[in-house]
């Protein structure tokens, strides 16, 4: 069905909040959201059911659901028994399993942001905080990357998900207890983001990376690649440092970096005849031809790469230094957004990567500094589709694109499934985007 038109704002902020709670009832027993967590024989291109439960992540695992139950913003006498409950399956598993540092979306890392959300839901968890805390400061004494003479190896070692951007973000939070180590990865980005280096002959910005986007995929970028993209790509350090700046925690060069990526950004902000919008990443041929040069379409809102993602830290990078001129790029990059209809966005999933959760709760975020009606009622739009797809026959009401069939995978998680879709109609709900549960996003 497509939702052209969507009812009353009270009567749909009240049925997305029915429909976030039922999501989470259908999240409240471990087992069987972990058995019930795959690609159906039907969905999947090898003809054969595949269970997607993926321990320790906030992808598909059980930190994510725990947020799910503690991030919410509309009180609940449950909520807090089922976050517990989720908690310790996260907690045997941290003690039983894999421990290798990976970032805040896979490990203990994503562990410390559940035991985060839940301190702050709460009160409770301190001793369990404070050990991941200690986790988190020694991860940086043993993993911070240094600033090579060349590009470097991945984007994993600075991205949000799997690198010292996303670390950052849980230190921020933490500040107190982990101001040195938060001190030396911002001075890690600092120094990135402040130079250049040489690269088959040429300069390229220090974030230059010679892996390629995805894994399998390099045979396309022999020569790596820059990323722009708020996840995997500049745009993630860029709101980091922006954080540290309007929390107070500035250091020698912080202004320098955040001045560099964002004319990077602003460089690289190439347009249709819509309006601006953002490449997901850049070869080696394609950067040096330079924007002026660039043919390919935009791809789908998404919190992973171009808008609205990288909207939001230029907009907050744009607040905190009081440069009107960053803000104007990412309200152009909204207005590119309602000028075309809402069916063109190309969205085929309902998650928070790259669905319609991730473009009602972004939205949402942008908003509360544009404070624009016509946002408020793409986000209306986006928030009926939302409920009109919820499907009572399904496991966790909705259904996710794992596989090339669309809306057909049974996922629970926060990032990839329903757990995400629940928190942000719930924030929807509320009439607000509340703090805490979208940091992992770095989109507060």
């Amino acid at each position: 069905m497509t939702v052209t038109e969507p009812p009353a704002t009270s009567s749909l902020r009240e049925a997305a909040g029915t429909v976030s709670e039922r999501i989470l009832d259908r999240l409240a027993d471990p087992a069987a959201t972990m058995a019930a967590t795959r690609i159906p024989a039907e969905a999947n291109d090898s003809g054969v059911a595949e269970g997607v439960w993926v321990e320790l992540t906030l992808g598909s695992g059980s930190p994510g659901l725990s947020l799910a139950f503690s991030g919410g913003a509309r009180p609940h006498p449950e909520r807090v028994a089922r976050a517990h409950g989720w908690l310790a399956v996260a907690t045997r598993a941290a003690a039983d399993g894999e421990t290798t540092p990976s970032g805040i979306f896979k490990g203990p890392g994503a562990l410390a942001f559940a035991v985060l959300v839940a301190n702050r839901a709460t009160g409770g968890y301190t001793t369990a905080l404070h050990r991941l805390d200690a986790y988190q400061r020694q991860l940086v004494h043993t993993a911070l990357p240094a600033v090579p003479d060349g590009p470097l190896e991945t984007i994993g070692h600075y991205e949000v998900v799997r690198g010292m951007t996303g670390v950052g973000r849980y230190l921020l939070a933490r500040a107190e207890t982990c101001g040195e180590e938060l001190e030396r990865v911002l001075g890690y980005l600092i120094e990135l983001g402040c130079g250049e280096t040489e690269h088959r002959g040429v300069r390229v910005p220090r974030w230059w990376s010679l892996d390629a986007p995805r894994i399998g995929s390099e045979h396309l970028m022999p020569d790596g690649h820059l990323n722009l993209g708020l996840s995997h790509g500049v745009a993630g350090p860029l709101m980091l440092l922006a954080l540290a700046w309007r929390d107070g925690v500035r250091l020698p060069g912080h202004r320098e970096a955040m001045e560099r990526i964002a004319a990077l950004l602003l460089r690289w902000a190439v347009r249709d005849e819509h309006g601006p919008y953002w490449p997901n990443h850049l070869d080696l041929p394609a950067y040096l031809a330079g924007p002026d040069a660039w043919r390919k379409p935009a791809g789908w809102p998404a919190w992973c790469y171009g808008a609205p993602g990288v909207s939001r830290a230029l907009q907050v990078a744009g607040a905190v230094l009081d440069r009107p001129d960053w803000t104007a790029a990412a309200r152009d990059s909204v207005e590119r957004l309602l000028a075309v209809p809402i069916d063109d966005w190309g969205i085929a999933d309902h998650a928070i990567c790259h669905g319609w959760a991730g473009a009602l709760h972004q939205l949402g975020r942008l908003n509360e500094y544009f404070a624009d009606p016509r946002i408020e009622q793409r986000r209306d739009l986006i928030a009926a589709r939302l409920v009109d797809a919820f499907d009572p026959g399904v496991p966790f009401g909705l259904r996710f694109s794992m596989t090339s069939k669309p809306f057909a995978s049974d996922v629970s998680g926060y990032l990839d499934g329903a757990a995400g879709v629940a928190l942000a109609l719930d924030s929807y709900a509320c009439g607000g985007t509340p703090h805490d549960w979208d940091m992992p996003l770095l989109l507060s």
